[in-house]
């Protein structure tokens, strides 16, 4: 089942509540989801956006059959051509929203905990990987004024000039601070966030977050 929130027009995005159990699958399964965010983002015919996601149209032909029964895709116009003319696809909708109680149960776990433990495992071979090649003489265990210990690799990983960084750990922090870094978080995701292709560019996995730690009893 699909719900307009919000109707289409030059300054409102329409947002449709997906509650049906097709919609809600391909929503929160990342495989599926991966497959929809070009049709989210423009117009597309079946091989524009295979070519965009780096797979075969045969394979997205799958998700594009699936997106149009759940109402998550439509055909907006056809391209003329010797032949049979070819579809032309975009999402119904500029958001898609799935209510918790539209989710099966477990998938709600499944997919936040799911999104997040293959993003870090992605992040961690490939900080494994950089690790390996740039800083391959150990780690240093040094005294820190506040924190009594800082623990990072000998050669101190200044990374500014590789493009890399890490760091995590816990920092004791007023509301007010608390509240000024997650709002440095979440300006750093708007200016850095959209991922797009372009020449000079690569594609960097980034993880940050900020929550209180929960109280001891």
């Amino acid at each position: 089942m699909t719900e307009d929130v919000s109707n289409q027009t030059s300054a409102i995005r329409r947002v449709v509540t997906i509650t049906d159990h097709l919609g809600v699958d391909l929503l929160l399964k990342l495989a599926a989801a991966r497959c929809l965010a070009p049709f989210m983002r423009t117009e597309h015919t079946l091989g524009s956006a295979a070519a965009e996601l780096e797979m075969p149209a045969s394979s997205l032909s799958y998700y594009v059959t699936r997106f149009q029964r759940a109402g998550l895709l439509e055909v907006v116009r056809r391209e003329p051509r010797a032949g049979k003319p070819i579809p032309v696809y975009r999402a119904t909708a500029d958001e898609f929203q799935v209510p918790f109680d539209a989710m099966p149960p477990g998938m709600r776990d499944q997919f936040l905990n799911g999104s997040r433990q293959h993003v870090l495992a992605e992040f961690t071979t490939a900080m494994d990987r950089e690790v390996l090649q740039r800083f391959d003489s150990g780690i240093r265990v040094a005294s820190h004024p506040v924190r009594g210990m800082q623990i990072d690799f000998m050669e101190g990983a200044a990374s500014d000039d590789l493009g890399i960084t890490e760091w995590w750990g816990k920092v004791r922090l007023t509301e007010d601070e608390a509240r000024e870094y997650a709002s440095s978080l979440r300006a750093l995701a708007e200016r850095f966030g959209n991922d797009t292709p372009g020449p000079g560019r690569r594609t960097y996995i980034t993880m940050f977050g900020l929550v209180p730690e929960g109280r001891r009893r």
